[in-house]
């Protein structure tokens, strides 16, 4: 296994590299600059926008910029589906990176917080997952790092990154789009997807609160 552990970190790097000479990262937030580029380059522009994307969110940038930036380069439906996959191929990346290459490293600089976190995503960790992409604050390569060191089930983190990050993408995709242009359909499903995602995160840490107060008070009888 140590020969694929320096596979990913190569390709870790050339993917990097490749990043930063991009000239597309340099004007991400640009759309102006971007249309051109599409316009000049064609599909090898919308390839190097992506690649862009895929660096910019894998080393901890928003993801909410990203969804913007599709959404007004391609409007909100396709921006959406593709602002989700670079965000879920970003986050497999980092997982696989961390599980397979850093795990160690992280566990020795940052032991409590791996723990917490263990004991947190331990326990149904689908719904642990999906609470923390729903929630509009925290860090996205902090949660994959940490699924990943963590040996969080691979298809658990997947699913629950996927659905996740779905309320918020269709939200930042149509500002980006612009949300005149959208019919009234979108609109509201974006506004019932953001109620939704804030009832669920109530839910699910309403539940992870009364674990552990059951937990605690099983201690405290033992």
């Amino acid at each position: 296994m140590k020969w694929v552990k320096w596979l990913l970190l190569v390709i870790f790097v050339v993917l990097l590299i490749s990043g930063v000479l991009n000239p597309v990262l340099a004007h991400l937030s640009d759309k102006n600059w971007l249309t051109g580029y599409l316009l000049q380059y064609g599909w090898i522009g919308h390839f190097s926008i992506a690649l862009a994307a895929l660096i910019f969110v894998g080393i901890g940038g928003p993801r909410q910029a990203i969804s913007f930036i599709f959404g007004y380069l391609y409007g909100a439906v396709v921006g959406v589906a593709v602002a989700i996959a670079i965000c879920s191929l970003a986050a497999l990346a980092n997982y696989m990176a961390a599980r397979m290459v850093f795990a160690h490293t992280l566990a020795h600089h940052f032991p409590v917080r791996m723990h917490k976190f263990n004991q947190f995503a331990s326990r149904a960790p689908f719904m642990k997952i999906l609470t923390l992409r729903l929630l509009p604050v925290g860090s996205n390569l902090v949660t994959n790092l940490l699924s990943g060191s963590v040996g969080v089930p691979l298809p658990a983190f997947l699913c629950a990154s996927v659905l996740g990050y779905f309320p918020q993408t269709l939200v930042f995709a149509l500002i980006g789009g612009g949300i005149g242009s959208a019919n009234h359909a979108m609109i509201y499903l974006s506004i019932g997807l953001s109620l939704l995602s804030f009832v669920l995160t109530a839910l699910i840490y309403r539940d992870h609160l009364k674990h552990k107060l059951s937990k605690l008070n099983l201690e405290n009888n033992a």
